[in-house]
């Protein structure tokens, strides 16, 4: 497969030679039958070659060029009009040649015709004399004078030299328009691929986001319905009342979970206010919640005002799981009083005398809740002091 490619490759090439070859011998014979002088049939030969060889190899063309110039005039071999076909070795080299081989047969064409003057006028007293002779002959016959060859042989070379060069342009200008379109495909498509990155992540990210919130609202509900069970059972038979109220609040705050569910899943904003619901609800379990609060309380953006209420919803959860009944929990919120401060979230509650297997944050509620806070700008920070064990969180507070 790989042969019948490169003769198709090269056939343009074989055919130039072919017809430089066929009009060279043909030119000879019939300079015969006028009796002149015939040339050589291997200079035609070798003329022939050079113009073959032009387009893959123009440096070694335009080498050939000159040195059949030089043997020629050595010889004292005779011009032959099928010497202007070496025309196409000027447009080869404007055309496919490296910079050094387009400069150098460009200085070639005045060069050359310059020195065919030289033998024009100095023919008669150097071994170029049937050089020109012959071309004088030539000349005659088809009715140009010999100073007129001159010019006519500087437009033909000078022609063909320009539309190489031109061509040239045109193909490098080609050159860079594909490139500029591959380009601007393969821009295209990594723009895309990471688009499509990006979506994946945020996807995934928002997967994530929504298990932490399901996790923080499952959680935090089974351990205040937990703690209010576990305060039932202390309650005195003949109180019908308090059961009832006890299963009431049960029943509130499994509602109030299958509600923050359906917000997360929904994306629905946290409401306004529900930092201090979160804070009665946790009072209802049966510890004792004393709550604090200083500087005046603003509504925050929604993402804010959504990580404010989960952090808290976790600190509450740990402090139901794991804290002390007997311990009171206090509950501390410090809202700044300029736009671009920091709302302060603290809760305090006792350690066990026992202790408990997690220990007071710990599983991954803690991580998550740090993450969260990370995520928007905030921190968190657990304090153990004797008895008490504490969490503080900062939430960033910006219009």
């Amino acid at each position: 497969m790989g042969t019948p490619l490169r003769w198709r490759e090269r056939s343009p090439d074989i055919v130039v030679g072919l017809l430089t070859a066929g009009l060279g011998l043909a030119e000879v014979a019939v300079r015969t039958t006028w009796g002149g002088e015939s040339g050589s049939v291997l200079f035609v030969l070798l003329v022939a070659l050079t113009t073959a060889i032009a387009r893959p190899l123009p440096a070694v063309a335009l080498a050939l060029v000159w040195l059949t110039g030089v043997a020629q005039f050595a010889t004292g071999l005779p011009l032959l009009l099928t010497q202007l076909l070496l025309a196409y070795v000027a447009f080869a080299g404007a055309r496919w040649g490296s910079r050094w081989v387009l400069a150098l047969s460009g200085l070639s064409i005045p060069l050359g015709v310059l020195v065919g003057g030289v033998l024009l006028v100095y023919g008669q007293y150097s071994p170029g004399i049937l050089v020109v002779q012959g071309l004088r002959d030539v000349l005659d016959r088809v009715g140009v004078s010999l100073l007129a060859g001159l010019p006519i042989a500087l437009l033909t070379l000078a022609a063909a030299w320009l539309g190489g060069l031109a061509l040239r342009f045109a193909g490098n200008a080609a050159v860079s328009r594909r490139a500029r379109v591959e380009a601007e495909q393969e821009s295209a498509r990594a723009h895309r691929e990471t688009a499509q990155a990006y979506e994946i992540a945020r996807l995934r990210d928002e997967q994530t986001r929504m298990a932490h919130d399901v996790h923080d609202v499952v959680g935090h509900s089974l351990a205040v319905i937990l703690a209010q069970a576990e305060s039932g059972q202390f309650l005195p038979d003949a109180d019908p009342t308090a059961l009832k109220a006890t299963l009431r609040t049960i029943a509130g705050t499994a509602r109030s979970s299958l509600q923050d569910v359906q917000g997360v899943l929904s994306a629905t904003p946290v409401p306004p206010g529900r930092l201090q619901a979160l804070i009665d609800g946790a009072g209802s379990t049966g510890f004792t919640v004393r709550s604090h609060s200083s500087g005046p309380a603003r509504p925050l953006p929604p993402e804010l005002a959504a990580v404010a209420y989960r952090v808290l919803q976790e600190m509450l959860t740990n402090a139901l799981k794991h804290g002390d009944r007997d311990v009171p929990v206090d509950v501390v919120q410090r809202w700044p009083a300029g736009p671009h401060e920091e709302l302060e979230l603290s809760v305090t509650n006792g350690i066990p005398v026992d202790g408990s297997p997690s220990g007071p944050g710990g599983g991954r509620g803690l991580d998550g809740m740090r993450r969260r806070l990370e995520a928007v700008g905030g921190w968190a920070q657990v304090a153990v002091d004797g008895a008490r064990f504490s969490i503080t969180a900062s939430v960033p507070v910006r219009s």
